[in-house]
């Protein structure tokens, strides 16, 4: 995070909270509609069945595609996730994980961001989400 703009290192630090610090996402990159995470994974992420718990790709997208979401609002607002489609496209079970969200849309109640889950080179989830403006 060193390598960010001061402002942008300063939102970064904002927008870490207890809880994501709890699962250990770390920010790597985040510019106004775009915000990159990044998951070391660890023992306390694995189900049952020694795979990476869905809900732990689920909390990594929705913490990237709300940063980058929260990127493009006025300093008055806030935001919150309405909904998330998402699809699973491969187990993991260790490694990192990268994960990207993007702004496909800033409307003026609702924005609609795409976010993606990779680990050397391959897509591990996909998501499509709504966020409102508050």
């Amino acid at each position: 995070m060193s390598d960010l703009h001061p402002a942008l290192a300063a939102f970064a630090a904002q927008r870490t909270s207890e809880f994501t610090a709890l699962v250990g996402i770390e920010f790597a990159a985040i510019e106004r509609g775009s915000c990159t995470l990044r998951l070391p994974i660890g023992d306390k992420h694995f189900n049952s069945t020694k795979r990476v718990h869905g809900g732990v790709v689920f909390t990594l997208l929705d913490s990237a595609m709300g940063a980058a979401a929260f990127s493009v609002l006025e300093a008055h607002e806030s935001t919150a996730t309405i909904e998330c489609k998402i699809n699973y496209t491969r187990a993991v079970v260790g490694g990192e994980l990268e994960c990207t969200g993007k702004v496909v849309h800033a409307g003026t109640r609702t924005i609609v961001v795409d976010g993606e889950v990779w680990q050397e080179g391959a897509l591990v989830a996909k998501c499509l989400g709504t966020f409102a403006r508050l």
